[in-house]
């Protein structure tokens, strides 16, 4: 795993390429890449623009794909790995994007979080939010990468149909059903109280007006 003054050198050398590079985000042993210009959530159904809104919101149980605002270029010696940044996994963001970004790649990073927490989790723009760590190899891979990501601009229609077609409840409003469940459950539990405290009156009353009756009858 390559450290601060070799990911340094081989931006300089050009052999990772970060376009815009921000020399601030080097980290001990990686790179934090930034939220970028465009986001996609699952309650919205429509792209937002982060660099006019300046914030995305991700409401708990949603689902969200955002894109990176460098554009990675890595020679044919360099991999690399990415991932949350802790703060956001500690918040519940659970990223569904894989891992591995292979020798030869170019293009926009786009990946896709879901929020597990009970809170909404705010992603400003430009925030540091994928850590990056780089790897050199011992010589050149024989085949770059040459997949279907490469030299994407950011999120594609495809991102966006793929969570449009998602079919049945979304893990939010599987949420909110199950929080509108506990509260009818709560409810419920209120009434019982209720009608179990008021049962033994309305059998004393019954019994009161059974003995006024037979006494009447004497």
């Amino acid at each position: 795993m390559m450290t601060d003054a070799e990911i340094r050198s081989a931006i300089e050398k050009r052999e990772i390429i970060l376009d815009p590079p921000d020399f601030e985000r080097i980290e001990p042993a990686s790179y934090d890449a930034r939220v970028g210009n465009w986001a996609f959530a699952s309650s919205s159904k429509e792209r937002i623009n982060l660099k006019e809104k300046g914030l995305l919101i991700i409401e708990p149980g949603e689902f969200a794909v955002l894109e990176s605002r460098e554009r990675i270029e890595l020679d044919n010696k360099t991999a690399a790995q990415l991932g949350l940044r802790s703060e956001y996994a500690r918040r519940g963001l659970l990223m569904l994007s894989g891992p591995q970004i292979d020798p030869g790649f170019i293009g926009i990073l786009v990946v896709r979080v879901v929020n597990l927490a009970p809170k909404p989790v705010a992603l400003p723009y430009e925030a540091p939010f994928l850590t990056l760590q780089f790897f050199r190899l011992g010589r050149d891979v024989e085949t770059p990468y040459h997949g279907p990501q490469q030299g994407q601009g950011g999120i594609s229609a495809q991102d966006i149909q793929e969570l449009v077609d998602t079919e049945g409840l979304t893990l939010g409003q599987v949420m909110k059903t199950l929080s509108a469940l506990a509260r009818d459950v709560a409810e419920l539990r209120g009434s019982v109280a209720r009608l179990a405290w008021s049962i033994p009156v309305i059998i004393l009353f019954g019994i009161a007006v059974i003995g006024a009756i037979v006494a009447l009858k004497k």
